[in-house]
């Protein structure tokens, strides 16, 4: 996910959507990661499609490759409740039979 870029709850909503009917089964969610070498390439074309942000991206990642925690969690946490909402669950394995009492037998006489 990119901040500001492709991180709004409706495409967040669409993204994991379209996993479920993609079949997945399981979500993994990072934000963007800039190395640096990295970060100026990307720097340099985010500035041909969305120069308003570059301040903010270098800002974000200044002196440093991923965002802090305060920054990722929300996303995280956003992604993982739209998985459980829309059903993206490991479906390999079946859910275990609920256990039935024993049922007693009879003696025949």
């Amino acid at each position: 996910m990119s901040p500001g870029i492709s991180d709004r709850p409706d495409q967040l909503r669409q993204v994991v959507k379209a996993a479920r009917e993609a079949g997945a089964t399981g979500v993994w969610t990072n934000l963007l990661f800039l190395r640096p070498g990295t970060r100026e390439h990307f720097l340099e074309h985010l500035a041909e499609d969305w120069p308003e942000l570059v301040p903010r991206y270098r800002e974000l990642y200044r002196n440093r490759a991923y965002l802090p925690a305060e920054a990722t969690t929300p996303v995280r946490r956003r992604v993982s409740a739209l998985a459980r909402e829309l059903g993206v669950a490991d479906r390999r394995v079946q859910p275990a039979e609920p256990e039935q009492e024993p049922e007693q037998l009879a003696l025949a006489v």
